[in-house]
């Protein structure tokens, strides 16, 4: 019998500290707002695949991602209505990302989706225009109609190379090149960079 309510209480404590583990690993991993990774995470997993893949040529990929005119959404609606809009897109960006895709939530507004994929290479600029294509256009939030665009920068680099800041030095430059700009008439066009 005490055997028996000794390996109860084990269990019950090995069950238990499991689980407060794993909700420790999440609270550190996760972000709290968006429920997407975030960079502790995504550092993790970059390092991971730049260990499998060392002797690999395969490269790594990042999207650098900007909500464009998010500041316009927060000094119009508050930050209460900008905080849903970037749960909103951080559900849409879940829902349009594939296997070996981590989407992450850097800080602020900054977003981004870490490709550990294989052909992550090839895939790097059509998955940029994918993710642009489909975080696009009007959307109701809290009885708002918001008008989203994202700014998405791609860069690769091979698993030998660079760390994952340079990578996100890399991808920031080629966001910042495809990010929107109003000239005076309050004309939208695209950003160029020299």
């Amino acid at each position: 019998m005490l055997a028996e309510l000794a390996l109860i209480g084990t269990t019950l404590s090995t069950t238990g500290f499991g689980l407060w583990a794993r909700r420790l690993w999440q609270r550190l991993h996760t972000d709290p707002l968006t429920g997407l990774a975030n960079r502790a995470r995504m550092h993790r997993v970059f390092h991971r695949a730049r260990w499998l893949r060392r002797h690999s040529t395969a490269p790594v990929g990042v999207l650098l991602i900007d909500v464009d005119r998010f500041k316009h959404i927060n000094d119009t609606h508050g930050h209460r209505l900008g905080d849903q809009v970037l749960r909103r897109i951080a559900a849409e960006l879940t829902a349009c990302t594939h296997s070996g895709e981590l989407p992450v939530r850097l800080h602020g507004d900054e977003l981004a989706v870490l490709l550990i994929r294989p052909d992550a290479g090839d895939v790097a600029e059509t998955r940029a225009a994918e993710i642009r294509q489909a975080v696009h256009g009007p959307r109701t939030v809290a009885g708002h109609t918001v008008d989203l665009s994202l700014s998405v920068g791609a860069a690769t680099t091979h698993p030998d190379e660079g760390s994952l800041s340079d990578l996100l030095a890399l991808a920031d430059q080629r966001m910042y090149a495809t990010k929107p700009t109003r000239d005076a008439a309050g004309t939208t066009r695209k950003a160029v960079t020299r």
